[in-house]
């Protein structure tokens, strides 16, 4: 068994927001517990929109501050790391952005992303060596350096400030990338592209924890998915049993709502679920999905199931108790 890259204990994040009358509070991230590999492996974290996926994101970056549990990176948890060697971190677990142009700073070049990287973590300090690995990562992702080079942000289409982004990752060289909806404002020859070179960054000894709604890139690039529903995991385990036989029932509607392209094989199924207020879309007492599931039962009204071992996976589901 491989070692632990990557280690979230417990991880629990809660906002605060203070009215004129009442000080209400989010959990947007309950309990949450999962694990990234030293052996390089991509793992998807899958979810809807607001299931809480970016703040884990931001929690491991130390972008946002735990209100409980634990986040471990290499036997130390990240608290430790930023505190007394923050560098190292930063050169060692890199991030990805849904929006490639948030990362850039418009008044520069892009070709200064690359350039400063270089120098900030001390890859080579010859000024030659370090136009040589520009070229070199630009290439490799697919890029013409002559054509990008000297270019501001803005005048480079958004699948180019992507794999600008890419091309960062050739230069450090992390052991943990983590891409947060990649591929979501590319289109699909690009997406393609992308996840091609997630794949290329295994064999470099990095591995990936890749965040996405979409089941399908998911299923393409991950070793082991997880699935995420309003801040908990109800399912985990290899890519292909998840996929081919999905346990939970969230989980279920999701594979069975992504249409075959098939035009013999017409989508004749129609799945009914039932009209809930967006207030009471979330059980708080209970299973979270209790509301919206076709198969609850008494007891999911008042009580979240725990995780259930079934066949090597992780379900949080009392069908399987």
């Amino acid at each position: 068994m491989s070692e632990k890259l990557l280690d979230l204990r417990e991880v629990t994040k809660i906002f605060y927001k203070s009215g004129i009358f009442e000080k209400r509070s989010v959990k947007a991230v309950d309990k949450v517990s999962f694990d990234v590999l030293s052996e390089p492996e991509v793992v998807a974290l899958v979810g809807e929109s607001g299931c809480g996926k970016t703040t884990i994101c931001r929690l491991i970056l130390g972008l946002e501050t735990l209100t409980s549990g634990e986040i471990i990176y290499r036997g130390e948890s990240i608290t430790k790391w930023l505190k007394e060697n923050p560098k190292e971190y930063r050169k060692e677990v890199q991030i990805i952005f849904q929006d490639p142009y948030e990362t850039f700073n418009p008044f520069y070049r892009a070709d200064r992303l690359l350039e400063v990287s270089i120098k900030k973590f001390n890859l080579v300090k010859n000024q030659n060596e370090i136009k040589k690995m520009i070229f070199e990562s630009l290439e490799a992702v697919g890029l013409r350096p002559k054509e990008i080079l000297g270019r501001y942000p803005h005048q480079l289409s958004g699948g180019e400030r992507q794999r600008f982004m890419l091309a960062r990752i050739y230069l450090i060289k992390p052991r943990l990338l983590v891409a947060d909806e990649p591929v979501s404002m590319l289109d699909a020859s690009l997406r393609a592209m992308f996840l091609d070179h997630l794949k290329e960054f295994k064999r470099l000894g990095i591995s990936s924890l890749y965040i996405t709604h979409d089941l399908n890139t998911a299923n393409y690039i991950a070793d082991r998915i997880i699935i995420i529903y309003a801040g908990k995991l109800i399912e985990r385990g290899f890519t292909e049993d998840v996929i081919n036989n999905p346990l939970h029932p969230y989980t279920k509607d999701l594979i069975s709502s992504i249409p075959v392209p098939d035009p013999k094989n017409r989508w004749k199924e129609k799945i009914e679920i039932g009209k809930v207020k967006l207030s009471e879309r979330i059980n708080q007492s209970g299973c979270y999905y209790y509301n919206r599931c076709r198969y609850r039962m008494s007891k999911c009204e008042t009580n979240f199931p725990p995780e259930f071992d079934v066949d090597g996976r992780k379900v949080s589901c009392f069908l399987y108790e």
